[in-house]
């Protein structure tokens, strides 16, 4: 396990653990960061590298391309991007700049998200970003202890890098497009990129090696509480029940560590009983309140513990309440 970070102005913001999953395939798992970092898979071929997601910003692209020259002296032909969210390929840009026959590829209803929202989103942050920079600059002047004042000091210098970045983007899009499976064959390995159903967004990719056993879920399956804000509750399930069918050992995740076969059945579990429980709540005649009183009550004691694992960072309390909101509102 080798730990990598970005030395420039986000300093600290973009670290990785580079780490084997199968003979040729790494991954580069990203460490908890103030403006958050997508995992990239790393799949070595006879004749070049396969790189799944760029994370949310260029800077932190870069650290995986610098990277990259340890691991083999291949250069990239494919970047997948698995689903329009911000985090995930904001650092496409940096690919066919280091590689210029670099080709990026993704499924047409995620492409065209990008181009509908994800775009849209990128002038969002940089509209946005200027007023969290303000309310840290507040709170650090509030803050009564050293320690805080150390964390916010770090988290100010981060949101500051962060705008300049997001201002300077040059988005790369996809330069190519699928519709529900495309299949890469190399001499020594079979790729196969597919869109199983909704669920985090309308156009998740899963990435699969069948020889390897390995699949690469993008945030349809993550090491914490998932977003779903662009989510598709009702049908996330069903999704991950394909994913199922798949003959495969291990999970690179979108986000957390390296994950097996339970981590998959835990995590759709969850879905499926968070959204019968509202949907039960909902068909009794209860107010969005009411539902996010009771349905974390009626969860905690079989999932709170397990999507706890990264603590703070990603509080499970604050994630269900997300997911009830979203889910409420699709059933009601």
């Amino acid at each position: 396990m080798d730990c990598c970070g970005h030395e420039g102005s986000a300093s600290g913001d973009a670290r990785f653990d580079i780490k084997r999953v199968a003979d040729g395939v790494h991954v580069a798992v990203a460490a908890p960061a103030y403006k958050v970092n997508s995992n990239t898979a790393i799949i070595e071929s006879d004749d070049g590298v396969l790189i799944v997601d760029t994370h949310s910003k260029p800077s932190a692209a870069r650290v995986i391309v610098e990277r990259l020259r340890d691991i083999t002296p291949k250069p990239v032909r494919y970047v997948v991007n698995t689903h329009f969210h911000w985090d995930h390929w904001h650092g496409n840009e940096v690919y066919p700049a280091a590689y210029p026959h670099a080709e990026i590829v993704t499924n047409q209803l995620t492409r065209e998200a990008m181009l509908r929202k994800g775009l849209k989103r990128i002038q969002d942050h940089v509209r946005q970003v200027p007023g969290e920079i303000a309310k840290l600059e507040a709170d650090l002047a509030a803050a009564r202890s050293a320690a805080e004042r150390e964390r916010l000091e770090a988290n100010l210098r981060l949101a500051r890098s962060y705008l300049a970045e997001v201002k300077a983007l040059q988005p790369a899009l996809p330069t190519i497009a699928f519709e529900r499976t495309l299949k890469l064959y190399r001499r020594d390995r079979e790729i196969q990129l597919l869109h199983l159903g909704r669920a985090h967004t309308e156009g998740d990719v899963f990435v699969y090696l069948p020889k390897e056993k390995v699949v690469i879920t993008g945030d349809a399956v993550i090491g914490w509480t998932p977003f779903m804000g662009d989510g598709y509750p009702e049908d996330w399930a069903t999704t991950l029940d394909r994913l199922a069918e798949l003959d495969f050992t291990h999970i690179i995740m979108g986000h957390g560590d390296v994950a097996g076969r339970d981590w998959l059945r835990t995590f759709r579990a969850y879905v499926y009983d968070m959204v019968e429980a509202v949907r039960r709540e909902v068909a009794a005649g209860a107010t969005l309140e009411e539902v996010k009183q009771r349905v974390p009550a009626t969860l905690a004691p079989t999932y709170e513990k397990a999507f706890s694992a990264y603590g703070d960072y990603r509080p499970w309390r604050t994630g269900v309440l997300g997911n009830i909101e979203r889910t409420y509102a699709v059933v009601s």
